[in-house]
């Protein structure tokens, strides 16, 4: 067997205006010859287990460019088509593949383009015609209608929310994959329109977890392949915005259609219950002000680069300062020039400083604060799972207010506690965590704190659907209309 492997990928906030180019991908991941020697992270895993699973079986692997980038505003169109056409060149270049499988992300919108991953499927489809089966690997934050799912053979999402599946989904794939070419099953694939956005963590306490352990108990039973739940990615006013249900069948599109509309209902029962609950910042900063036995976690959702927001704003910073609450960290502050006076004025310094609010629209207005620089490091990381290591550029970490602050010139969540600990940041002595993060830190950091905040800070993704100011998404979607399915 011939196998063709490829990675593009990013999640596109149409409502941020920091547009993301070809070095913001090369930031991230970038990989013109080849996988294998590439760094194991949350955007290399897929093509990379691949790889090592045809290895195994003896296939030969033609390889194209692994490319992603962090969530941002839109991909430029000089971008996006020079990495798609470098895909397509290689595929032409290829010859006869029996597979292509792939890693995208499902919500990348480029210039002219509102759905970047339907036009290069759609594309390879036309090249290849029907012999060649094409298999995707998406994150579950994404966006998709019939046009891919006509395009592609088999499409498998995660299943996990903090997305911590991504190998496991993408071995899913390759066996189903494997099973399609030797001729053991044909999968079909059909799709349910939810109508619903939000965002719905499935390792949280809820109807999630009983939802997703539904899906993982159907696969293989009753002529059913897989199932995927695509949340939808809700700071992108796009056509095909919205969560939709995924059913891939061997052989009977009639059991994909009924297990698709059986599961994306079951959803929708249980979307309110499931939803991610936010506290606004005022409350949130009251109740940081009583001391326990442990930290609270104060999470600022709305400025998290996960969403594409820049990472740069102030708000929850000032607020903590304001309310005089010492003993606390927060980060990470994206501000590559702060940094770099940081790195001259050296370790020890005290000096005022001004951070943030310089990228976007959204960042707001800078603080200026009286610092001292604490720690410097150049090519920092933080860890991911047992065996990743995610970069997140030079590190300063002042001190301002009695409140650590961990300043960075590569746009990154939170990943794992290290984002701190391996920068002399100690968590346990601390009243209050502040992160700059979404959900994705939830479980790791629940030893550690007394309890966590979703806090609706100001930024470019707001939890208070109501607020964004879309146009082109399909109407009715809940919970902007009561009762869209009826």
């Amino acid at each position: 067997m011939r196998v063709f492997l490829a990675t593009l990928g990013t999640e596109t906030n149409t409502f941020v205006a920091l547009p993301t180019g070809i070095d913001d991908f090369k930031r991230v991941l970038w990989a013109e010859n080849g996988i294998a020697n590439v760094p194991a992270t949350p955007w290399s895993m897929p093509a990379k287990h691949w790889l090592g699973r045809a290895r195994e079986l003896g296939w030969e692997v033609v390889e194209s460019l692994h490319a992603f980038a962090e969530p941002s505003g839109r991909t430029t169109r000089a971008a996006y088509e020079s990495m798609r056409e470098r895909i397509l060149a290689d595929l032409r270049a290829a010859g006869e593949i029996d597979a292509v499988l792939m890693f995208l992300h499902g919500a990348m919108v480029a210039d002219g383009y509102d759905d970047c991953e339907a036009d290069l499927v759609t594309r390879m489809r036309a090249m290849v015609g029907g012999r060649t089966r094409i298999g995707i690997e998406l994150d579950l934050h994404a966006h998709i209608d019939a046009r891919l799912v006509g395009a592609a053979d088999i499409i498998v999402f995660y299943k996990a929310y903090p997305h911590i599946d991504y190998k496991e989904r993408a071995d899913d794939l390759f066996t189903l994959m494997a099973r399609t070419l030797a001729g053991e099953v044909e999968p079909v694939m059909a799709l349910f329109d939810c109508r619903t956005m939000g965002l719905f963590p499935t390792t949280r306490e809820g109807p999630m977890v009983d939802f997703t352990a539904a899906m993982f108990a159907a696969e293989g039973h009753d002529g059913i392949l897989s199932l995927s739940l695509n949340h939808g990615f809700p700071w992108a006013d796009v056509p095909n915005a919205g969560a939709k249900m995924l059913a891939v069948a061997d052989g009977d599109i009639a059991v994909a259609q009924r297990a698709a509309a059986e599961f994306g209902r079951r959803f929708q029962a249980v979307r309110a219950e499931a939803t991610l609950p936010f506290v606004p910042l005022a409350q949130a900063i009251t109740a940081a002000g009583q001391r326990g036995d442990k930290p609270i976690l104060l999470a600022d959702t709305s400025d998290q680069t996960g969403g594409g927001a820049p990472g740069d704003t102030t708000y929850m910073l000032k607020a903590m300062m304001d309310a005089g609450i010492r003993d606390a960290v927060y980060g990470p502050l994206w501000d590559p020039l702060a940094v770099g006076i940081c790195f001259q004025a050296g370790v020890g310094a005290k000096l005022t400083l001004r951070i943030g609010g310089k990228f976007e629209p959204h960042s707001g207005p800078p603080l200026d604060a009286d610092a001292e620089v604490l720690f410097l490091k150049r090519d920092a990381f933080q860890d991911q799972l047992s065996s990743e290591r995610v970069p997140i550029g030079d590190v300063a970490v002042i001190r301002a207010a009695g409140i650590e602050i961990l300043l960075n010139t590569r746009r990154s969540g939170v990943f794992s506690p290290s984002m701190f600990t391996h920068h002399g940041i100690t968590l346990a002595d601390k009243q209050v965590i502040g992160l700059k993060n979404l959900y994705r830190h939830r479980d790791i950091f629940r030893p550690l704190t007394r309890a966590q905040l979703f806090v609706a800070t100001p930024g470019a993704c707001p939890s208070d659907w109501a607020s964004i100011p879309f146009t082109r998404i399909p109407r009715p979607m809940w919970p902007l209309d009561p009762d869209p399915l009826g």
